[in-house]
């Protein structure tokens, strides 16, 4: 008799055996014997059960004789599955087995074989495919070689129909090898998948990794400064990230307490951390600042970086640097209308969308939130620079946010007429404004590269692109607090 892995865990059996309980399996002494009889015939081994066994323990017997041998926790799904097509229990079953973790599917030896062969092979994409391959982790496990690689990643489970992340790693590192190890890892991906019968979704990858890659997408890093609720000028400061820029998941790293006076060193610290993260990763990076109403003025983009080096330089010449409003990301009752004026703004980022704010349209505290409620305007330009706080009657900034307007900009300085100008400029060069972070960077660059006989160019390397994108939200409450939990405990403790 063929051997599978008698090692599985109880849990996994008690598992499948409530389910057929719950099915009436244990009741119905018929379809015990239809199911063994076609367990017999499926895996060509002899099925006895004494009589005296009640329902629930021959349950037991037959779902342990089925992890004794190889394929058979796939077979009797594929019984259940044909003795009761489409039901709860079907499913059930197939989700369990499917979820078994490969060192209990594949045999040890096979194992063994190609961790030593993998041993000490580290190759530039080492990372990127331990982070594709566990993708559910947060943060990605990191690994010296592909033969630990290969033995942790034994440990994680896969949902139902899905590869389990070991699969995943081993075609990603194929295509690192020479081709000798990488047929002999792709004839070992050929043989799981035969025992886990999951070759359509091998079949997928393998098109996917063939095919003609497209320009790698952009990675975010969000930095995250809110106020502290009981003192002062202090903030909490934190950092999300993407570690694949595929991929929308963000990862979230530790939370310090800092004075204003001390955000723009520390955000230098956060971002050198980031970079050697990123370090394997091909990809432009956008650098987004969360920001309370009362600090969106800070020239952020304009900020320090690489100071440890002794020639430190601004971050937007190495990042396109944004904006974004941490009072709308803490108020779910905005967020519906921002999701369509995003969508809107996405589908059609002409200049004709943009609305440029006047004088008159604070004579009535609710004139300018009447005007932007027309989804004809994505975008607004602020006629002055938003003050600390909302002011009835004077406020620009707080009717865009409301009314869901995505992107916002403004000069902390500059004449309302020149930053028309520029704006304008700015469409007319690239044709719309759908990507105006990338266009704001590479025009400032060019300031620098050429700079302009007259004033404008001031203008355009200060100005402010509050740019807000909804689809990369933060698990803020409506304090403005990451995991707002109610309760007695102290509001900075929960803070920090």
């Amino acid at each position: 008799m063929k051997q599978g892995h008698p090692g599985l865990g109880i849990a996994v059996r008690k598992a499948v055996v409530d389910v057929l309980v719950v099915a009436g399996f244990a009741d119905d002494k018929s379809i015990r014997t239809l199911m063994v009889s076609e367990l017999r015939e499926a895996l060509d081994q002899p099925f006895t059960f004494s009589d005296q066994l009640t329902g629930r323990d021959q349950l037991i017997e037959i779902v342990s004789a089925c992890c004794r041998l190889a394929g058979g926790l796939n077979a009797l799904a594929d019984v259940i599955e044909f003795l009761r097509p489409s039901s709860k229990e079907c499913a059930e079953v197939r989700a369990l087995v499917t979820s078994v973790r490969m060192h209990e599917v594949v045999p040890e030896a096979e194992q063994e074989k190609l961790r030593e062969r993998l041993a000490g092979f580290a190759p530039p994409g080492l990372g990127m495919a331990v982070r594709r391959a566990a993708r559910y982790v947060s943060p990605p496990p990191r690994y010296d070689d592909a033969s630990s690689a290969f033995s942790g990643l034994a440990d994680f489970n896969a949902g139902p129909g899905e590869l389990p992340p070991l699969l995943i790693f081993v075609e990603l590192i194929a295509a690192e090898c020479d081709e000798g190890l990488a047929a002999e890892l792709r004839a070992w991906s050929d043989g799981q998948v035969r025992r886990l019968r999951l070759g359509d979704a091998l079949g997928q990858l393998r098109a996917e990794l063939a095919a003609v890659r497209p320009a790698p997408g952009r990675l975010h890093l969000l930095i995250v400064v809110r106020p502290d609720p009981i003192e002062e000028d202090l903030y909490e400061l934190s950092c999300w990230r993407q570690e694949d820029p595929d991929d929308r998941l963000l990862s979230g790293g530790d939370a310090a307490l800092v004075r204003e006076s001390e955000l723009e060193r520390r955000v230098d610290v956060l971002i050198d951390e980031t970079e050697q993260a990123w370090s394997e990763v091909i990809s432009d990076v956008v650098v987004e600042f969360v920001l309370p109403r009362a600090l969106l003025n800070l020239p952020v983009h304009s900020w320090a970086t690489e100071r440890a080096s002794g020639a430190p330089r601004p971050l937007y010449l190495g990042y396109q640097t944004v904006v974004r409003s941490l009072e709308r990301m803490s108020a779910p009752r905005w967020h519906r209308v921002w999701r369509q004026r995003w969508e809107s703004w996405v589908d059609d980022p002409s200049f004709d969308r943009v609305y440029f704010c006047q004088a008159g349209d604070r004579r009535d505290p609710l004139r300018l939130e009447a005007i932007l409620s027309n989804e004809q305007w994505a975008m607004t330009v602020l006629a002055e620079s938003p003050p600390v706080s909302a002011i009835s009657g004077q406020d620009e900034l707080l009717p865009a946010l409301r009314t869901g307007v995505p992107v916002i900009v403004w000069h902390p300085t500059a004449p309302s007429e020149v930053v028309r100008e520029v704006v304008a400029w700015l469409a007319e060069s690239s044709g719309g404004l759908g990507d105006l972070p990338a266009l704001i960077r590479e025009s400032r660059l060019d300031v620098l590269r050429n700079p302009p006989s007259s004033g404008d160019g001031g203008a355009l390397m200060d100005l402010v692109v509050l740019w807000d994108d909804p689809n990369r939200l933060l698990p803020i409450g409506e304090t403005g607090i990451v995991g707002n939990t109610e309760g007695g405990a102290d509001q900075r403790d929960r803070a920090s």
